[in-house]
C-alpha cells in the first residue's frame, strides 16, 4: 500500500553500511519510522532530504511492519538551522523534547502544531533558546508533572510582583512574605515567573514577535532544565551538547 502523509524527520539512525531509519512525525500527530534504503549513497537522491527538520511530503510503501520510504517532496528543509551549531542544537532540544514526550502509538496533532510552530520561529530569526523554552513548558505535562506559576504555594497570592522564587518544598511559587520559610528556595525574578506563566498558558497562535532579554531567558532555561531533571529525571543530551559547546565559546573569549 503507498501512502503520502506530510511530516517533519525527528529522528534518524544509520542501519548498516548505507541504509537508515528515520522517524517522521506527521501532520496528524503520530510518530511513523521509515527505512530508508541506500539512503547514505549520493546517487541515491536521498542522501539530504532525509536529515533531520526536513519537513515534506513523504511517500512510502506500508504492509506489515515498518515501512519503506519512496520518495521525499521537500517543502522546507529549514536550512539555516544547519548554520549555527548552538542554533541547531536548540532546534534539536525540541525535537528530543516533542519526541520524548510521546509514546510510540499516540496520536497527538497538538504535537505536530508545536514542532512546526517551534522551527518556523528558530527559521525566523527569534531566538532558539527562548522557542526551547516554550517548548518545554508546553510538553511537561505530557512527562507526568505540571507547575503553578500563578499563585503563592503558601500564601496563595496571585500577585506576579510579589514572586519571589520556587520552592521544591512547597512545589510552587513563593511570594516574598513566605520566603523564610524554605531556606532552599530556588531565587528568580517576578518578570521571568511571569513570562513562563504566560507563555505556558498562551495559544501558540497567539505567540506573535517574542522578544525578550537575553538574561531572562538564560534565567528561565536554567528553572526549565531543573524543573524537568526534579519532576521526571530527565536529562536532555541536546542540552549536553549546548553546554560543551558554550564551555568551548567560552575559552576563546
Amino acid at each position: 500500500m503507498l501512502v503520502k502523509q506530510k511530516g517533519i524527520i525527528i529522528k534518524t539512525v544509520d542501519y548498516g553500511e548505507s541504509d537508515k531509519i528515520i522517524t517522521i512525525l506527521n501532520e496528524h500527530g503520530a510518530k511513523i519510522p521509515l527505512m530508508v534504503r541506500r539512503a547514505k549513497k549520493v546517487k541515491s537522491g536521498l542522501q539530504a532530504t532525509t536529515q533531520l527538520f526536513v519537513k515534506g511530503l513523504f511517500i512510502y510503501n506500508k504492509w506489515r511492519g515498518m515501512g519503506t520510504l519512496t520518495s521525499v517532496d521537500v517543502i522546507d528543509s529549514y536550512y539555516d538551522l544547519r548554520v549555527d551549531l548552538i542554533t541547531n542544537s536548540y532546534a534539536s532540544l525540541c525535537l528530543e523534547t516533542i519526541d520524548g514526550a510521546m509514546d510510540t502509538d499516540q496520536v497527538d496533532p497538538q504535537m505536530y502544531a508545536l514542532l512546526e510552530f517551534a522551527l518556523t520561529q528558530i527559521e525566523k530569526d527569534v531566538s532558539a533558546q527562548l522557542i526551547a523554552n516554550i517548548v518545554m513548558l508546553k510538553c511537561m505535562t505530557y512527562y507526568g508533572f505540571d507547575i503553578n506559576l500563578t499563585q503563592c504555594a503558601v500564601k496563595h497570592t496571585e500577585e506576579p510582583g510579589e514572586f519571589v522564587g520556587y520552592s521544591f518544598k512547597y512545589d510552587g511559587v513563593i511570594s516574598k512574605s513566605a520566603a523564610h520559610l524554605d531556606p532552599h528556595l530556588m531565587p528568580l525574578t517576578n518578570k521571568a515567573l511571569y513570562l513562563m506563566a504566560i507563555l505556558k498558558q498562551l495559544p501558540l497562535s497567539k505567540i506573535n514577535s517574542i522578544s525578550i532579554h537575553d538574561d531572562i531567558v538564560e534565567e528561565m532555561s536554567q528553572f526549565i532544565l531543573l524543573i524537568y531533571k526534579e519532576y521526571s529525571g530527565m536529562y536532555f543530551k541536546s542540552q549536553r551538547l549546548i553546554n560543551q559547546l558554550r564551555r568551548f565559546n567560552s575559552t576563546f573569549e
